[in-house]
């Protein structure tokens, strides 16, 4: 008979008793219960509980009575406490122990460095003391092993997903391993070589090889796309051929060098020195090559602010009785609300009306779209990150706004057109004034937007002419100088202009010395004689450049007929009224960062400085061109070629239409037309300019000859079909 498996037999001892082996006995076993520390009690603890139970007359124990403390330092410390405390110097010790390490060449393990969590905490002063120091040194530790875990972050060897992929993902993780290869190849031959100075800044760590590969394929695929393949490769042969001395000139412009100077090394090299203008012409020979980017037709751009005439003074009547018969309600060129404005203050002192303004002091943006993008991308503020229709997050005490009607411009202060000037002002070195840049700084006031600041430099020099506060008509309500830079402060510390300060009109004979810096800008009285000093330097012809200077004319109130904009000269692809502002174009064409006040506004002595500086990189461009069409300079005169038709073609007539239509309607389509004919792109797609090019060039095999003529044929058909 087989038993089940039951407790049929628990209830008998064992007959082994103690002397069993069965794992599982199914008699019954006295178990000693495991011993615990809370039964073995002290020799006092047992002491005292029998002389309680002999006090209490052999009753039942009392129950433990609750100790208090007066204060928590009397407290003793708990065992808790103790082992805390017994944590705490340990930290302490070890934190010492690198540093002896350190001699010996021995690194510290970075289980030393990691922090406590929770931070240990005791109830006496000492180990408080003790605690605190720890803590500081753990909060230490754990700041610095943030920072290397984040500037050691791995960074996988992928091509990054860029919007036009020149090559594929395939491809370019080949390339990107080759590039990979040879910078590891360098950089191992560097740490073999016992002659480096500062060798531990120069060697890359494995995360660092792999980020600088990265990056410099990112680099390659987005600025040489079309000739991705032959660049790369090229700059792989490079690599192989480079020795360990041009990797050591090579790896200190790298950003990863950079990051691993100290932070006053890092703030220099943050700062590359800007780019040198070299046109290869003289002052005089530059403002002759800069006549041919002078806009020749205003009335084409009067449709985008330009205003090549004044208007009559029957129109700015016209304009004044609407702004009355309105009671001077406005639109809020901030937040759009409509208010009344009171140029004379109302009943109450005020001078707008619908309480205070509450809007994005920046513009909107629309985020570029990505091959990954899978929906629709919402503009949004940079100010604050909030999408478009959000309450603003900046409130003035004002409203303010912007009139944009020449007519009612002229309401306010008339027009003029430059006058003539038989004895134009000159530099402070006693220098004729060749050509002019300029930028001036608005506000807001009862009248809409005034001029507050006006800076003209002399170009190319770039001296200094005339900088100048100017006092409005109306009453202020914000010089809005966030942007222009003008505050409060600087209008009250403003001195009216020295008679020294406006250069004498007549030639002298007198010794001309500049007058001392003033401790504020000087301030003229109104915009009239802000104006009037501006023309004392120019004629009709003196070519004025600014940037998008159809606002600086504006609020001028002038018609100049020789303007140079650097909106017309760099236009945008998608032609106006989009524009390139002139911190980005300085920051590509010239290599230099400006208006980087922040909050404290821009300069408009810099600004009219960097303008007149692309002036000088465009003179230089044109200047290349004219060059390869024939023209030259004959005694300091700039000469067109011996052939009428060849040098108009590329110059004087047709180069000066370009640039206002290529600023209107962009210069993708003028790409498209170009791109099967010539590498020119923009001039090389007619059937005249392909003929032309080919007496120069001599003779083509005949099936290219064939189809560039069949090509440029039908350009010409669909271009007539266009007019």
């Amino acid at each position: 008979m087989v038993f089940t498996t039951t407790n049929l037999f628990k209830g008998i001892n064992c007959p082994q008793s103690e002397s069993c082996t069965l794992t599982n006995c199914i008699f019954a076993h006295a178990y000693k219960p495991k011993s615990t520390s809370r039964q073995f009690e002290s020799e006092q603890q047992r002491t005292a509980t029998t002389a309680e139970s002999l006090d209490n007359g052999g009753g039942p124990p009392l129950k433990r009575r609750r100790v208090t403390y007066d204060k928590a330092e009397d407290r003793p410390p708990s065992k808790a406490d103790l082992i805390r405390s017994e944590l705490t110097q340990s930290r302490t010790a070890a934190k010492a122990a690198p540093s002896s390490l350190s001699d010996q060449g021995v690194k510290a393990p970075q289980s030393l460095k990691r922090s406590v969590s929770p931070p240990a905490k005791t109830n006496t002063k000492a180990t408080s003391l003790t605690t605190t120091e720890a803590n500081n040194n753990s909060v230490d530790s754990k700041a610095t092993s943030t920072l290397d875990s984040t500037s050691q972050q791995k960074l996988d060897l992928n091509p990054r997903l860029i919007s036009n992929d020149p090559a594929g993902h395939a491809k370019r993780s080949v390339y990107l391993r080759h590039l990979h290869g040879e910078m590891v190849r360098l950089n191992t031959q560097l740490v073999e070589r016992k002659d480096v100075h500062f060798k531990v800044g120069l060697t890359l760590q494995t995360h660092e090889l792999v980020q600088l590969a990265v990056d410099e394929e990112e680099t390659l695929a987005r600025e040489h796309g079309g000739v991705y393949g032959n660049v790369v490769k090229n700059r792989i042969g490079a690599y192989r051929k480079m020795k360990s001395d041009e990797w050591i000139a090579h790896i200190k412009g790298t950003p990863v060098f950079a990051k691993k100077q100290s932070p006053s090394v890092q703030r220099q090299a943050a700062s590359d020195p800007p780019k040198v203008i070299d046109t290869g012409l003289s002052p005089t020979e530059e403002v002759a090559v800069a006549s041919h980017l002078v806009v020749d037709d205003q009335k084409l751009l009067a449709q985008f602010g330009y205003v090549p005439i004044p208007p009559t003074p029957e129109q700015a009547a016209e304009a004044a009785a609407a702004v009355e018969a309105s009671w001077n309600y406005e639109i809020c060129d901030r937040c759009t609300s409509r208010f009344q404005v009171y140029p004379q203050r109302n009943a109450d002192g005020l001078l707008t009306s619908n309480g205070d303004c509450r809007h994005h002091p920046n513009r909107k943006i629309f985020p570029q779209r990505t091959k990954a993008d899978t929906g629709p991308k919402e503009p949004y503020y940079p100010c604050c990150n909030e999408a478009v229709g959000s309450a603003g997050c900046a409130v003035t005490e004002h409203h303010v706004f912007k009139a944009s009607s020449p007519a009612r411009l002229a309401a306010v202060m008339p027009f003029c057109t430059t006058p003539e000037n038989s004895h134009p002002a000159k530099t402070k070195r006693r220098e004729k004034v060749k050509a002019v840049a300029f930028d001036c700084e608005m506000g807001y006031t009862t009248l809409g937007l005034e001029l507050i600041r006006l800076t003209a430099v002399s170009w190319p020099e770039g001296e200094e002419l005339a900088d100048v506060l100017v006092r409005p008509f109306g009453i202020v309500l914000d010089l809005n100088s966030r942007f222009s830079g003008v505050w409060p402060e600087d209008m009250a510390r403003a001195i009216p202009p020295p008679p020294t300060s406006l250069p004498p009109q007549l030639d002298g004979s007198a010794d001309h010395t500049p007058a001392p810096p003033p401790p504020g800008l000087p301030i003229v009285d109104s915009p009239y004689k802000a104006r009037d000093l501006l023309c004392s330097f120019l004629t009709p012809t003196t070519p004025l450049i600014g940037h998008a200077i159809e606002n600086d004319l504006n609020v001028v109130r002038l018609c100049h007929p020789t303007i140079i904009d650097t909106v017309i000269a760099f236009p945008h692809p998608r032609g106006l009224p989009l524009r390139y502002g002139l911190k980005m174009l300085c920051s590509k064409y010239l290599g230099r960062a400006i208006q980087q006040g922040g909050e404290r506004g821009h300069d408009s002595l810099e600004d009219s400085r960097a303008t007149g500086d692309l002036v000088r990189v465009k003179v230089g461009e044109k200047w290349k061109l004219l060059r390869a069409t024939g023209w030259s300079f004959v005694q300091g005169r700039l000469v067109e070629p011996e052939m009428p038709g060849e040098g108009r073609r590329g110059s004087e007539g047709e180069l000066g239409e370009s640039l206002v239509d290529k600023a209107i309607n962009g210069e993708r389509k003028r790409k498209k037309r170009g791109a099967g004919v010539g590498a020119e792109g923009e001039e090389g797609g007619s059937l005249a300019s392909f003929l032309e090019r080919s007496k120069v060039t001599g003779a083509a095999a005949d099936g290219k000859l064939s189809h560039e003529l069949s090509v440029a044929y039908l350009e010409d058909e669909t271009i007539g079909l266009d007019k």
